[in-house]
């Protein structure tokens, strides 16, 4: 789905799990898409491209099968002011950046279909390549763009 700053965010879908031990973590496949024409420096944090995005409440499951939502473990994370050039990702205009984001997803049941879905706020995202991005930039996110990310939903069935 896409954004407000041409930033789209979708995960694939899912193959059959054949056991409900082996379902946690569940790995979610996720691709952010630039639609933009030019490149763009996002700041992971709280987003997909976090490293830590499966227990920042990014992410949310529901029983299809019982139609309820489950309760995933989340933290809270404390960040280190400014960011550092590692909390930031380039993606080029017209480019997709494909990484799988593994779920601790506590009792899913066999028999049970699930859909996934992220959503969220990018916090700072500017329109150019990451060495143009300056430390003066990443005090005060500086030029950046805000806006918010919802991604389609990807089902699962646990078989």
């Amino acid at each position: 789905m896409e954004s407000a700053l041409s930033l789209q965010v979708t995960l694939a879908p899912q193959a059959p799990i054949l056991e409900a031990q082996a379902a946690s973590p569940l790995p979610i496949k996720v691709s952010v898409h630039n639609a933009a024409e030019w490149p763009v420096t996002i700041l992971r944090w709280g987003s997909p491209l976090d490293p830590q995005a499966g227990v920042l409440g990014v992410f949310e499951v529901s029983d299809t099968t019982d139609q309820r939502k489950l309760s995933l473990p989340t933290i809270m994370v404390s960040r280190k002011l400014p960011a550092s050039e590692a909390d930031l990702v380039e993606i080029r205009a017209g480019e997709t950046l494909d990484l799988t984001v593994k779920l601790p997803v506590p009792g899913l049941e066999k028999g049970h279909d699930y859909a996934v879905r992220a959503q969220g706020t990018w916090h700072a995202v500017w329109p150019t390549e990451l060495s143009s991005i300056t430390t003066s930039q990443l005090k005060d996110n500086g030029g950046a763009n805000r806006g918010d990310f919802r991604s389609n939903e990807s089902h699962v069935k646990i078989e």
